[in-house]
Formats: C-alpha cells, sequence, structure tokens
C-alpha cells in the first residue's frame, strides 16, 4: 500500500515541498502519493501584488493555476482546512471531506491580523492580498501629494524587507511624477534600540541609508501602536502621535485560525506562532507532520519570508525522504538568494544560515548586498514569472 504524503497549502513552501517529493518519486521509483490542498484554484506569488499597487502589473501577471501541478503526478483539492486531528492522521475541509495521512506538511502561511489593533482593519492601504492591491492602486492614483506613512506595527513581520523595499520605490515612482512625498517609516523599536532597518545587517543597512537619504525618507521608532484615529487621520503610539495623509500598513502576522484554535498545535510565547522542531521543522510531539510554512519559522530561527520557506520545506522533504526511503540529502540550509527592488532598481541579496548546536535554533541570518543595478529589476520579475510558468504551461 502506497504512502499518502497530504500537504496543506499551495503557496510558495507548498509547492516546493510537491515538486521535491514529485521528482523524488520519478527518480528513484518511490511508492507514494501525493495530495496537495488549496484554498483557491490558484497559486500566488505575492512579492508581485507590489507591482500591482504600483500599476506597474495585472493580478493576472501574479498567479498560476494549482492545477498545474498535476501535470507532476501531484492530486490536488481545492478546499479549506478546517480541523487537524494528528491523533487519528485526519485533516477536515470545510466542504465536508475527511482526507488521511501517513505524512502531513502544513504549509498555510500567516493570516493578516489587523483585529490586533483597533481601527487598522478599516484605515489604510497594503499589497498583502490581491484585493488588497487593487485598492491600493486606486488610492495611489487619487494620491496628490502629502504625508506618507508606513506603518510596522511588530517584529518579526511578513518579509523582512519589505517596508524598506516599498518605502523606496514609492519615493521614486512618485518623485518621477513631480510629487515630492514626506515619507516616514514608524518602526517598532527593537530589543537592541535599533529600528529595522538594521535586521539585516549593516550590509543591507546601508543599501538602505544610500536610497533612504536620497529621498528624505525618515524612519522613526515607536513602542507599540495603540490605534488608528481615522477621524484626526493619526497613528497613536506608546510614546507619540503620527499625522498621516496616506497610511500604508503591514499586517501584524498571526497564524491560520486551523492551527490557532488547535490545542494540538503549540503556540511560541508570543502567542502568534507555532512551534516546531528547529532542525527538522517537525511537530514536537508528532513526527509524521512537518510545519514548513510561515507560522513556525521564528521558532525555528528563520525569517518570515518566501526564500526562508523554500529552504525549508525543501530540507523537511530531504529528511522525510532519507528516513523512509534512504534517499535525500538533508544537507545544512545553504545561503538563501532574494532578489528586491530599490528605487528604480533592483538587488540581490545573499543570507547565510546556520544551526547554532548551543540554542539549537537557526542562527542569522547574515546577509549581504551582492550586486544593485537596473538588471537586478528585471531580474526579479524574471525570476518570479519563470517560477509561475512552471504551473503555467
Amino acid at each position: 500500500m502506497p504512502k499518502n504524503i497530504l500537504i496543506l497549502g499551495g503557496g510558495t513552501g507548498g509547492v516546493v515541498a510537491a515538486l521535491s517529493l514529485a521528482e523524488a518519486k520519478e527518480k528513484f521509483g518511490l511508492d507514494y502519493e501525493i495530495t496537495l490542498v488549496n484554498k483557491t484554484e490558484w497559486h500566488y506569488m505575492p512579492p508581485l501584488w507590489m507591482d500591482v499597487a504600483l500599476g506597474t502589473a495585472k493580478i493576472e501577471e501574479t498567479r498560476a493555476p494549482i492545477r498545474g501541478l498535476e501535470k507532476y503526478g501531484v492530486k490536488v483539492v481545492v478546499g479549506e482546512a478546517v480541523n487537524i486531528d494528528p491523533g487519528n492522521r485526519a485533516v477536515s475541509l470545510a466542504d465536508g471531506t475527511t482526507l488521511g495521512y501517513d505524512y502531513l506538511f502544513v504549509v498555510l502561511g500567516l493570516r493578516n491580523g489587523w483585529e490586533a489593533i483597533p481601527g487598522y482593519a478599516e484605515e489604510g492601504y497594503h499589497n498583502y492580498s490581491p484585493e488588497g492591491a487593487l485598492e491600493f492602486n486606486n488610492a495611489l492614483k487619487q494620491f496628490k501629494g502629502g504625508k506618507v506613512v508606513i506603518t510596522v506595527p511588530e517584529v518579526p513581520f511578513r518579509c523582512g524587507i519589505y517596508p524598506m523595499e516599498f518605502a523606496t520605490v514609492l519615493a521614486y515612482k512618485l518623485s518621477s511624477k513631480g510629487i515630492k512625498p514626506e515619507i516616514t517609516l514608524m518602526s517598532p523599536r527593537m530589543p537592541n534600540g535599533v529600528d529595522i532597518t538594521y535586521a539585516l545587517g549593516p550590509d543591507i543597512k546601508r543599501l538602505w541609508d544610500k536610497y533612504f537619504n536620497m529621498y528624505g525618507i525618515k524612519v522613526r521608532t515607536h513602542d507599540g501602536i495603540e490605534k488608528i484615529d481615522g477621524q484626526r487621520k493619526v497613528v497613536v503610539t506608546k510614546n507619540y502621535e503620527e499625522p498621516y495623509d496616506l497610511l500604508i500598513k503591514v499586517p501584524p502576522p498571526r497564524s491560520p485560525k486551523v492551527l490557532e484554535e488547535n490545542p494540538e498545535f503549540q503556540k511560541d510565547p508570543t502567542g502568534r506562532f507555532i512551534v516546531a522542531k528547529p532542525l527538522d521543522f517537525r511537530h514536537p510531539k508528532y513526527d509524521d507532520i512537518f510545519l514548513t510554512g510561515e507560522h513556525s519559522m521564528p521558532p525555528t530561527g528563520l525569517g518570515t519570508a518566501g526564500v526562508f520557506i523554500h529552504a525549508a520545506s525543501y530540507r523537511a522533504t530531504q529528511i522525510l525522504l532519507s528516513d523512509e526511503y534512504g534517499v535525500g540529502s538533508p544537507g545544512p540550509i545553504p545561503p538563501v538568494a532574494c532578489v528586491a527592488y530599490v528605487a528604480d532598481k533592483g538587488f540581490l541579496g545573499v543570507c547565510e544560515v546556520t544551526f547554532d548546536g548551543q540554542t539549537h535554533m537557526w542562527s542569522g541570518p547574515r546577509c549581504y548586498n551582492v550586486v544593485e543595478s537596473y538588471l537586478m529589476k528585471m531580474v526579479k520579475h524574471a525570476f518570479y514569472q519563470g517560477w509561475l510558468d512552471r504551473l503555467r504551461l
């Protein structure tokens, strides 16, 4: 009887796990079935939602049909997981279907926890969903100038470079239209007293400083955002108030409800993330469950970004293949690379990741700006479109 490997989530990590397992199955002639459950018919590439917000891409360019995995031998089920029963190795879907498994990969990402701050859901704009990106684009079309405030309520947040990346791109775009914006990035105060521009190390910090100085982008640290006062158009923090004309908001990250409300899944001390064993990303109690979504990265020491989800999901599949079938190469996580925008250019960053034997956590990342050029902007777009084409073609 072939083993059944079930994957919950059709984002980057889920697709990486499915393709990695499918490749090994064909290469080594292994006997197992792969089923992936995704909430919608689409596999999205969220970094491209920034382009939608800025009006340089359409929603159709940010997605591919999730059923494109079927040509690689992966069974796809479109549905939403509403309960996971590890004791019985069963997953219940919203339509009443129950799916069994021998191994389970939970790669469900994070939800936008707007409810954490009064007024946050109602005020401001974001591009953390396709709908949000379209609304954001309409708002930017109407913006004629004034004070732009980008709020980051807490750390960690989704995609560690996004607020700085977007601030520089927006500054360039508005300046090219003859609008001289006043942009303020509101950063939570980090444990060592610095702001989030230091988050990926001094080399990337120098990159942000260069463009922040060029466009007059200010950084202001806060000790916690208490509420958004939409009537007065003010962000109220524990230590000051910040007025705005255009509010751009980064969501507080929260685990999906199916994990958050299930006592079988342990939360970390912050109550925001789901605990996984750092070395192999397994559930602390059930070795047949791998937790490689954003919801479980901070407790392992990794960041909430696609490059780390990719690395974690690939490593977890290699561990499973090695343990169960005697194939696969579960070596250390190699340096991860990320291509991002900066103003009118792009840059390639590389982050080293190591496992700390004393803390039993992944440490770092130590990140470096490898190259910064106009070409890198095209490379970023080409990479994401190439990724999506694997499911389109």
